[in-house]
């Protein structure tokens, strides 16, 4: 019965086709992406400026001249127009700034208030505006971020911030390669057999014609349940492998730990996956309801297994919450296997306890549709 699950995945060629197309369409959009934003930034011709440089406007409504020397608001506008990250638009009054962030030509304005000069003079927080449309919502982090780091070189260089303590970060537990590549795809290539695999086994068992025959013989549905679930488990190993190396290859990924310990994550995954697809194939009653299930499963996926957020007792038994925190661990900080044996023996038992619970719901059904 398992030959012949093999047999009818590997005469369906579309579906083998997905098997490949998917990883290549994953590991394709972020490889692009990522080269994308590197090309981004870099500088662009003479002007020092970013490619992804920001208009930011600026409106200083600080004529008062406290300090000995200079302006610091013309002082502070000079220093923002040096920013490699933003390019600088100067109004005479907010309205005009305001009608700029209207029309899209800036994506932030700032407003440098009366009195700045003599706040910083006298020692008293001098407060700078900036104002950004509620719409732009991949602007904001951006904005914010070049702007601190005007502000920090500003007071740096005026000794406002001399002798105090600064933060220098290392990342500790980077694998070679791409950073980016790494921890996204690290996920990624979790979430992508995990549920690529319950896809194509939602549809094992509903509808299946032949294994309808089949049961006429003296077949028990139980190896029906075991010969599908090994036979989707089989594909997933298929698509794991060359998932795993195209973000090796395309990132040049050298994880902290052998490569195989990485492969025997994907393996459980595509077990898990397997047994809980086939769990929903034998729920459903049509290929219809099969699908709406999956997609019910690819958006609790999102949910409960991304690690955004406390899902409780779901971080804790669920396979792909497992898988996710085994390989950043294991490809990040090197750690054996060996050491994840109890959440090893979860996902084992996991599987065992949806094929069974497969088994006892497929006992009870008189058809397939």
């Amino acid at each position: 019965m398992f030959l012949k699950e093999l047999s009818l995945i590997r005469n369906d060629k579309f579906a083998l086709l997905l098997v490949f197309v998917l990883p290549t369409m994953i590991m394709g959009t972020m490889y692009v992406a990522i080269n994308q934003t590197l090309t981004a930034s870099t500088p662009a011709g003479e002007s020092g400026k970013n490619e992804d440089a920001l208009a930011l406007g600026v409106v200083d409504a600080d004529p008062t001249d406290t300090y000995p020397g200079e302006d610091l608001s013309e002082n502070f506008t000079n220093y923002l127009s040096a920013s490699p990250d933003l390019v600088v638009h100067l109004y005479d009054t907010e309205g005009d700034a305001l009608d700029a962030l209207y029309q899209d030509l800036v994506d932030a304005y700032a407003v440098i208030p009366y009195g700045f000069e003599g706040n910083i003079t006298g020692d008293i927080p001098a407060f700078v505006g900036i104002h950004i449309s509620s719409t732009n919502f991949e602007s904001q982090s951006t904005i914010f971020s070049a702007f601190n780091a005007v502000v920090n070189r500003f007071r740096y260089d005026h000794g406002w911030i001399k002798g105090e303590v600064e933060m220098r970060s290392v990342l500790e537990f980077r694998p070679t390669g791409n950073y980016m590549a790494a921890t996204f795809g690290a996920f990624m290539i979790v979430f992508a057999v995990f549920i690529a695999v319950s896809a194509t086994a939602a549809q094992a068992i509903v509808g299946d014609v032949p294994l309808s025959r089949m049961l006429l013989t003296p077949a028990t549905k139980l190896e029906a349940i075991i010969s599908k679930t090994l036979a989707y488990f089989v594909v997933g190993l298929l698509q794991a492998a060359f998932l795993l190396a195209l973000w090796m290859f395309l990132f040049a990924i050298v994880p902290n730990s052998h490569p195989i310990n990485l492969y025997l994550i994907l393996a459980l995954m595509s077990l898990s996956g397997s047994a809980l697809g086939v769990l929903i194939s034998t729920l459903v009653t049509t290929r219809l309801q099969a699908n709406q299930s999956f997609l019910f499963l690819l958006f609790s996926s999102l949910i409960v297994g991304t690690g955004f957020m406390d899902v409780g007792l779901f971080d804790d038994v669920y396979p792909l919450n497992l898988g996710r925190r085994m390989i950043v661990d294991v490809a990040f900080k090197g750690i054996d296997l060996v050491d994840f044996s109890g959440e090893i023996l979860l996902i084992l038992e996991f599987s065992l306890a949806l094929l069974l619970l497969a088994w006892l719901v497929f006992s009870r059904r008189r058809a397939l549709a």
